[in-house]
């Protein structure tokens, strides 16, 4: 295959592994702005409504939209003056002008029209929040990288059971004399609402800032080993499989960008986070089947302090037994399942028998990636 063409597939590769920052000449005025154009203009659309105020009669309100987009069309001429174009010619590409048109023009109106400051600066905020949501979201690939999870999901789904039988042992070992501790009970029991999600996210904000300072040096290491021999063999199986054995075997790392970096790290900690969910959503599941039939009713209500079958959300009997399922119960194996995660997360980076058994899974993307933008990086200097 001519080397224009590996060129183009393997820049097709990145962007579906969710590393668009991995293609050479990615630049977010025409590579990430105006890809999110679209939905910048329903938005836009959208907010020419807010030249209407809900107090005026039905005509009204019609007269002051048809001008506010006179308005915002009359403006929008202006500019393309300024920068001698048609008066009313698309930009070929989104820059920090259009930015600025799509974050002004819209909060302008309602001052213009009803002097409405709240709704203004509303409309100003929402505006910035977008643009910068939107570019981060596709500025580094997460769409890619979000549809790429779900698959390496849907391929560990089969491989769940497997990966909770290594897991278990690890996390039975404090996990369940937790489970069966009433103090662990009190506390999940009295958490509702607001406190129950915060304290979840709690656990998982703190193995994602783990995660986030481990990465980078565990990066580092990945890119050094990537030499030789070591670099063909992780290029098996990619667009650039052939051309690997001529161009990586003596290739030093190539240098990588601060985007660069931080688009990898982001593939690797959506990965690990993947597979520390799967985990967690087992433990959750685990202590949920054995808290229905090792811990009696009376026994979690005399721990919790609540009445018999308070909190009940599915009861039935079962051998002659009455088996139910309660919120309490819910709520202490989720938060179980959390903290597991958390465990989890810390332990399989730092312990080397762990690590084998289940952050080289991660890695083994990771490690493709890299040595595939190596030998790209080596084409594109062939080809010229």
């Amino acid at each position: 295959m001519p080397d224009q063409e590996l060129i183009a597939e393997t820049e097709e590769w990145f962007e579906q592994r969710g590393l668009p920052h991995f293609v050479e000449g990615h630049r977010a005025s025409e590579d990430v702005y105006t890809r999110v154009a679209p939905l910048l203009v329903l938005v836009f659309v959208l907010e020419v409504l807010g030249a209407a105020n809900l107090e005026w009669v039905w005509w009204q309100n019609l007269v002051a939209i048809v001008a506010g987009a006179g308005m915002i069309v009359l403006a929008w001429v202006v500019m393309n003056k300024v920068r001698r174009r048609r008066p009313l010619a698309l930009p070929e590409s989104v820059g920090r002008a259009e930015l600025a048109a799509f974050i002004l023009m819209p909060a302008a109106l309602p001052i213009v029209f009803d002097t409405q400051w709240v709704s203004a600066l509303i409309t100003f905020a929402v505006n910035v929040v977008i643009v910068l949501t939107a570019s981060f979201l596709v500025s580094f690939g997460v769409p890619s990288i979000v549809r790429w999870g779900f698959w390496q999901t849907y391929r560990q789904v089969g491989q769940v059971v497997d990966l909770f039988a290594r897991a278990l042992p690890l996390l039975l070992l404090f996990t369940v004399a937790l489970f069966i501790n009433a103090e662990v009970w009190q506390v999940g029991a009295s958490l509702n609402g607001f406190l129950f999600w915060s304290a979840l996210g709690f656990f998982f904000l703190v193995a994602a800032m783990f995660l986030l300072i481990r990465l980078p040096r565990e990066l580092g290491v990945l890119r050094q080993q990537l030499r030789g021999d070591r670099a063909v063999a992780a290029c098996q199986g990619t667009p650039l499989a052939d051309v690997a054995p001529e161009l990586a075997r003596d290739l030093p790392p190539a240098p990588m960008s601060g985007r660069q970096e931080k688009n990898v790290l982001l593939v690797l900690l959506f990965s690990q986070a993947v597979q520390v969910v799967l985990v967690a959503s087992s433990i959750v599941l685990f202590f949920v089947l054995f808290g229905v039939i090792a811990i009696r009713p009376d026994v979690a209500s005399s721990w919790t302090g609540s009445d018999i079958g308070a909190g009940e959300l599915l009861q039935w009997t079962w051998f002659g037994q009455e088996l139910s399922i309660t919120s309490a119960l819910l709520r202490v194996a989720m938060f179980l399942g959390a903290l597991s995660g958390l465990y989890f997360t810390v332990y399989v980076i730092t312990d080397s028998t762990y690590r084998d058994e289940f952050f080289e899974d991660v890695l083994h993307e990771v490690r493709e990636s890299i040595a595939v933008r190596n030998v790209y990086l080596a084409l594109r200097a062939r080809h010229g």
